[in-house]
This record gives C-alpha cells, sequence and structure tokens, in this order.
C-alpha cells in the first residue's frame, strides 16, 4: 500500500488531480459548504467541552429529533437527518449510554422500538442553546450581526429550496 502511495507521488496524474483541484474545485460552492461545515463543527466541539456538554456535534440532530418527535423509529430519524441507518444505530446506543434517550417497544408491534428522550436530555437540550449561541455570536464576528441574520434566512431559503429539489 505504501509503495503505491509513493509510486503516484510526482506522478502524471498526480499532477492532473492538483491542477483540477486548484483550479476547479476549490472555488466550488460545494468545497467551500464543506469547510464552513467542517469548521461550525470544530467550533461545536470547543464550546460542548466548555460547557461540559456530554455528546459531540455530530449526535445533536438525532437526539434533537427524538425531542421533537417522541416515539419515532430509528428509520425514521435516519431518513429526517439524512444519514444511514447503521450511523444512527450507533449514535443512538451512544445516547443511550448516557442516559438521554431510552428506547421503548412499540405499543402495536412490540418487534419494533420508539425512541423517546429522557429527563437528562431535556437539561443538555437546554443547555445545547448556550452552545449554539456561542457559535452563532463567533460567526457574527465575522460578519457583522445584522448581515449574519440576512445571511441566515437567505441560507435558509437556499435550504428549503435545495431540500425540495432533492424530493423530487
Amino acid at each position: 500500500m505504501e509503495f503505491m502511495k509513493n509510486s503516484l507521488k510526482g506522478s502524471k496524474k498526480e499532477e492532473d488531480a492538483q491542477q483540477l483541484f486548484f483550479t476547479n474545485i476549490k472555488d466550488t460552492l460545494f468545497f467551500q459548504m464543506h469547510r464552513i461545515h467542517i469548521t461550525i463543527f470544530r467550533l461545536a466541539s470547543k464550546y460542548l467541552l466548555e460547557e461540559n456538554c456530554p455528546i459531540r456535534p455530530e449526535q445533536i440532530p438525532v437526539l434533537v429529533t427524538i425531542f421533537r418527535r417522541p416515539h419515532i423509529s430509528q428509520q425514521e430519524v435516519a431518513d429526517i437527518i439524512q444519514r444511514d441507518k447503521s450511523s444512527v444505530q450507533r449514535t443512538i446506543i451512544a445516547l443511550q449510554k448516557k442516559n438521554l434517550i431510552q428506547i421503548e417497544p412499540a405499543v402495536k408491534d412490540k418487534r419494533k422500538n420508539r425512541l423517546v428522550t429522557t429527563e437528562h436530555a431535556i437539561e443538555i437540550i437546554i443547555q445545547l442553546n448556550k452552545v449554539i449561541e456561542n457559535i452563532e455570536k463567533e460567526i457574527a464576528k465575522v460578519f457583522g450581526l445584522d448581515l449574519a441574520k440576512n445571511n441566515i434566512q437567505e441560507l435558509k431559503g437556499i435550504a428549503d429550496k435545495l431540500e425540495e429539489l432533492n424530493k423530487e
């Protein structure tokens, strides 16, 4: 494996890939949105640690979805947040170990499970509000407060339109 990596270094293919990246890919919306996503997750990790919040940024969508839709199934969570079922399952197990969610048998079909948040999860969700406020303050420093509010509304509109496109 190491031999293959070394043999590609300095090759024509690597040069072509570097050229393609620097002339096309690095200036795309896709690439820049990914950079923003990563940066915001790093900020979230920093503030979650500072607040002694027991969850990681990637666990937030699962926890909030279960909180907002009690008795939801694992598959429904995966569909809503658009993550694969196995990834959601790993997150559910982690959240269950932290006493943030409970798995209960479905009323109609005992073979199926439903997810609900615990009282402890409600405290964490309240704590998340402070973390998100801190992240928003960091973003506001970059854009300026008024501009950040306008940008959020514009981004929300873009996200709504992209979600609609994705449904088709």
